[in-house]
């Protein structure tokens, strides 16, 4: 009676150990991470290359999940040169409940100085838009979503899920929404090649988002990202979100750089 008693708690510890192991594994796989970069805004005019315009402070909540970070939620701030108080800020979430996405993030941006805010969401396959604009009009849109759609920040994440096949010299197409006009286009991902875009921007891997339109390829630049090794973008070359003026956005090179990368890879293994 006294031996059967005995041989019993080791086996009960070792179940109970078991199932403890069990319970923590999905914790384990899917570990809280973030991702942490800085970014640097200067005019695209080459005369004024060096005044900052203003600076960008990004934090990415993911998960690290298959050995590869998965991004959640996004915070950006915006801050000028000589302040430390952001006078503009978006948020980016992922993963919502119902139509989890990395490639269409719900989005809200607000820049109080031009009583300017953007916000965007899903529902029942369709987008939602609400934009106040610096005229302080009101403006609503709602539009059919597809897969093939991205959405502001969603770039980056479509980049890195069809990095072998931009850097090894393919392109991928997809439509890009332009939420203050309530509507999308399609545009091109591919390897940029042009020898004075290479020599101005540094880079490990140099990639181009350009329209595919004929009419729009007259009226808007492709926009340039620098990419490094680990698939973390380094430059930013094009139209940015942040106004100039009530009529007009500013035209930025922003160089990027980490400050802290999630403990698993941004790109698949």
């Amino acid at each position: 009676m006294n031996a059967r008693k005995g041989k019993s708690k080791p086996g009960w510890s070792v179940t109970t150990a078991l199932a403890a192991t069990l319970a923590w594994a999905p914790a384990i796989a899917d570990a809280g991470a973030e991702f942490h970069f800085t970014g640097s805004a200067r005019p695209l005019d080459s005369a004024n290359a060096g005044s900052e315009l203003y600076r960008e402070q990004h934090v990415i909540q993911g998960v690290c999940r298959g050995n590869q970070f998965k991004p959640q939620s996004h915070r950006v701030e915006y801050f000028d040169a000589s302040s430390d108080a952001p006078f503009a800020f978006k948020q980016l979430r992922y993963d919502r409940d119902n139509q989890p996405s990395l490639l269409r993030p719900d989005v809200e941006f607000v820049q109080p100085r031009f009583n300017e805010r953007l916000t965007v969401g899903y529902d029942s396959g369709s987008i939602a838009i609400e934009w106040q604009s610096p005229a302080q009009e009101l403006e609503q849109f709602r539009l059919d979503s597809n897969n093939s759609l991205v959405v502001d920040s969603g770039f980056d994440n479509l980049v890195r899920q069809n990095w072998q096949t931009v850097i090894e010299g393919g392109s991928v197409n997809f439509e890009f929404l332009a939420p203050t006009r309530g509507s999308y286009y399609g545009f091109v991902l591919e390897p940029a090649d042009s020898k004075s875009d290479n020599d101005r921007i540094r880079a490990d891997h140099l990639i181009q988002i350009r329209p595919t339109s004929l009419f729009l390829r007259l009226i808007v630049e492709p926009i340039l990202l620098g990419y490094n090794q680990q698939g973390a973008l380094t430059h930013y070359s094009g139209l940015a979100n942040i106004r100039f003026n009530p009529q007009e956005n500013i035209q930025a090179d922003i160089v990027y750089s980490v400050t802290e990368y999630p403990p698993c890879p941004l790109l698949a293994p």
